[in-house]
């Protein structure tokens, strides 16, 4: 028995050591990577509007989108404005966004896609932005002009309507978001 796997061992290692006569050897394989859409978004600088009569109040939100791809849909999404940005406080009626004229997007050096507008009306609620309720805009497409990226600012321009010629005289405030969505190719 013992014999028979010593027999055994000797013709394995003796085919082992004669199997390969080359003394060079390669393979290869192919790689693929993927670069993935990558996107951000900050806001670039606080706005404060000074207004002390009634009728529309219009305000400038500028945002820096960085982004590796040449289109972008952009949304946005505003709360009214609160005194003493309190969103809680139901003791003073907020100063409303004005929902019947759009956010005007205008990015530095992109143009609507297809020749659309740059205008978005408002279609319903938003996602809140911590406690302030928000209303939400369409979402457009923009083609940066930019070599195979979409880094610039962008303006976002709202108007709310201050239709209380008697309102407390106070600070108001609320809260802009502009989301940014990579667009499939």
């Amino acid at each position: 028995m013992r014999f028979a796997r010593n027999l055994a061992f000797l013709i394995v290692l003796g085919l082992g050591a004669n199997g390969s006569a080359d003394t060079f050897s390669s393979a290869t394989a192919r790689i693929r990577v993927v670069v993935m859409p990558s996107m951000s978004v900050s806001a670039v600088e606080r706005v404060t509007v000074q207004n002390t009569q009634a009728g529309p109040i219009q305000a400038t939100v500028t945002f820096l989108i960085k982004a590796n791809l040449h289109r972008a849909r952009l949304y946005v999404e505003a709360s009214d404005l609160y005194k003493g940005s309190d969103p809680s406080n139901r003791s003073v009626t907020p100063i409303p966004l004005d929902t019947a004229a759009p956010a005007v997007i205008e990015p530095a050096s992109a143009t609507p896609a297809a020749g659309n507008s740059n205008a978005a009306g408002w279609i319903g609620r938003g996602t809140p932005i911590g406690a302030f309720e928000t209303h939400l805009s369409e979402t457009l497409e923009f083609e940066s002009s930019q070599d195979r990226r979409f880094t610039q600012e962008v303006d976002v321009t709202l108007t709310w309507n201050q239709d209380d010629p008697s309102r407390p005289l106070g600070t108001y405030g609320g809260m802009v978001r502009l989301t940014a969505l990579a667009t499939p190719t």
